[in-house]
């Protein structure tokens, strides 16, 4: 498609799941869909903050009868991104037996909570904005099994 080898994409950033998401239109196969032969539930989602980084933990538990993986990922959402509602910034794939668990952490930065200001033509924060940061994680995009505020603003101070 498109003309002399030039191609318009009118989405802008909302590509994949970012447009599902943002339209509240389900996806036959979100993004970090999987089948699997077992069952995993997630738990224990706690954020803490230390310095620059930002710790967000998750306890995955195989509920089902086979070993299987389960691959947990982290969703940062924040006003500036819009229309984008969040942005995948993290997974891990874990394999566990059946009946065990693992608590699963996710580093997050600064770069994390930033966007690009076209205006301005530079990298602003979103917690220099005053903006709250709202985490989730899930096993996909549309399965998110976990949801808080970011309570780390002494984080954006260098």
């Amino acid at each position: 498609p498109g003309v002399d080898l030039l191609s318009e994409f009118s989405e802008g950033t909302l590509v994949g799941y970012r447009w599902n998401d943002a339209k509240n239109v389900p996806a036959a196969f979100p993004f970090g869909f999987g089948l699997s032969y077992t069952t995993f539930s997630f738990s224990n989602f706690k954020s803490t903050c230390d310095g620059q980084v930002a710790t967000v933990s998750v306890t995955v538990e195989n509920t089902g009868s086979r070993e299987g993986a389960a691959v947990p990922q982290i969703y940062v959402g924040f006003k500036s991104l819009l229309p984008v509602l969040r942005q995948l910034r993290g997974f891990e794939k874990v394999t566990l037996a059946a009946g065990d668990s693992k608590v699963v952490n996710f580093a997050l930065g600064p770069e994390d909570w930033s966007y690009y200001d076209e205006e301005a033509g530079a990298w602003k924060s979103a917690l220099d904005q005053g903006e709250e940061i709202e985490v989730s994680v899930g096993s996909s995009s549309a399965d998110l099994q976990g949801t808080a505020s970011l309570g780390c603003h002494a984080l954006s101070e260098k």
